[in-house]
């Protein structure tokens, strides 16, 4: 039952995290809860990275790291289609990548929680943790 728990604990903080990030002024950040959100955002994004128009002030590091971790992303959208059927390690996985990116295109405005897909101390179940993360 736990791990249920964690798993709508981790959705939640997704779908928090996209609705009152979703006021944010340009270089806001990724909406992930559709897959449909996320492709027109990440072919928005991607044409930003190339054009040099909307980012030109990151650094070739990150826009190396944000390519990347879309395409991480997009290889989790394409093997399981949704969020609701990744297991936890996955949306994990997601959710990181999803902070990573934020953190980068916000220039530090979001993305400070970092999770980890673990079992907890004497426990044998795993469960997401997080954490958040100072810049």
């Amino acid at each position: 039952m736990r791990p249920q728990r964690s798993l709508c604990a981790l959705a939640g903080l997704l779908l928090a995290s996209t609705a009152t990030l979703a006021s944010e002024p340009p270089g806001k950040p990724f909406d992930i809860s559709t897959p449909q959100s996320f492709h027109e955002q990440a072919a928005q994004v991607r044409a930003g990275l190339d054009q040099g128009s909307s980012y030109v002030l990151l650094s070739a590091q990150d826009r190396a790291r944000v390519a990347r971790e879309i395409s991480a992303m997009d290889m989790l959208f394409q093997r399981y289609g949704n969020i609701e059927a990744m297991g936890g390690a996955q949306r994990v996985e997601l959710y990181n990548a999803q902070e990573s990116v934020n953190r980068i295109l916000t220039r530090g405005r979001t993305g400070t929680t970092r999770c980890a897909w673990a079992q907890q101390t004497g426990s044998h179940i795993p469960r997401t943790l997080c954490w958040s993360i100072e810049a």
